[in-house]
């Protein structure tokens, strides 16, 4: 009998026919053994479940759940609510690992039992798997500026957490946008703040990021993320009356820097002008890379392509 501790990993799917079997591989393949694999397709419409089946067949520790399109909060709910493990990691389905990542968090956890959440570095890959860059974050003595301001766990599909957190945390089903960051803020900062996060230094998750133009998504991701942290204020009113105007600021600096990276230099410079507007006490906390973003946006109309596109 493994007497290892049993880690359940929680898939939640939609439409990811093209990527899921890639995510699969890298869980079924991992180092750590003793996993139960929960796949919870949302209602997809191509062919997520033949492919999650396809898993079913050849490994045993792997289950397909079904549910009617809910939104990812409450796919991952539904896997959370069927999840026997002592530890439980998350992944998308369109990520993967590398196969040593589920047995290092777990020696990380093992070993440390004041740490409820261990996360890694994450890297950005486009949409066929070309690394675009990695983000290491801090690992260890995270002050609450960091852990409110800059979310270490970085995404979804990188965190592995004790079960009984879930027990008290869920993922909040009536927000279709930044569910995952309003989750690990609750587990931050609800009293009585019992439960410490620490990372692991190596880049241990690979996090796919899928087209789409500046546009597209920015107002709705801000107004999502200005309700997490209007919600905030609810359960942690000290800590959101201290930080929630300089993580928006931070979140509007960073919509500049991404309008740079796509020559959009009217975007670039509304956000920009936005975030300074908000809370100037970025340039305090981030001196360096507030200035850096403030330079290039002065730069942008001299850059090729720098003028809003017609």
């Amino acid at each position: 009998m493994d007497t290892t501790p049993l880690v359940t990993v929680v898939i939640p799917c939609y439409n990811m026919e093209p990527y899921l079997a890639q995510t699969m591989e890298s869980v079924i393949n991992q180092t750590y053994k003793n996993l139960e694999i929960i796949v919870v397709d949302d209602g997809s419409k191509d062919g997520t479940v033949r492919v999650a089946n396809e898993f079913v067949a050849r490994d045993s520790r792997v289950k397909v759940l079904e549910q009617a399109n809910k939104g990812a909060s409450a796919a991952r709910n539904f896997g959370l609510d069927r999840a026997s493990g002592k530890y439980i990691a998350l992944t998308d389905g369109d990520d993967w690992w590398t196969l040593d990542k589920i047995e290092k968090h777990v020696v990380h956890l093992e070993s440390k039992p004041e740490v409820g959440v261990s996360y890694s570095a994450t890297q950005f890959v486009d949409r066929d798997g070309k690394l675009l860059h990695c983000r290491f974050p801090k690992t260890h003595n995270l002050s609450d500026y960091y852990l409110y301001c800059r979310n270490p766990i970085t995404n979804g599909s990188t965190p592995v957490f004790r079960r009984e957190i879930f027990d008290q945390h869920r993922f909040d089903e009536n927000k279709p946008r930044n569910n995952d960051v309003d989750c690990w803020l609750r587990i931050c900062f609800t009293p009585p703040r019992q439960w410490k996060l620490e990372g692991i230094n190596e880049a241990l998750t690979f996090y796919r990021v899928t087209p789409g133009s500046l546009s597209d998504k920015l107002d709705k991701h801000y107004d999502a993320c200005v309700h997490t942290w209007l919600k905030s204020y609810q359960y942690a009113p000290d800590i959101a009356q201290k930080f929630a105007k300089l993580a928006e600021a931070f979140q509007l600096r960073n919509y500049a820097r991404r309008a740079f990276s796509m020559r959009q230099g009217a975007d670039c410079r509304k956000y920009m002008w936005q975030a300074m507007k908000t809370s100037m006490r970025m340039f305090l906390y981030e001196p360096v890379m507030t200035g850096v973003t403030l330079a290039a946006v002065l730069l942008v109309p001299f850059v090729p392509g720098g003028k809003k596109k017609s």
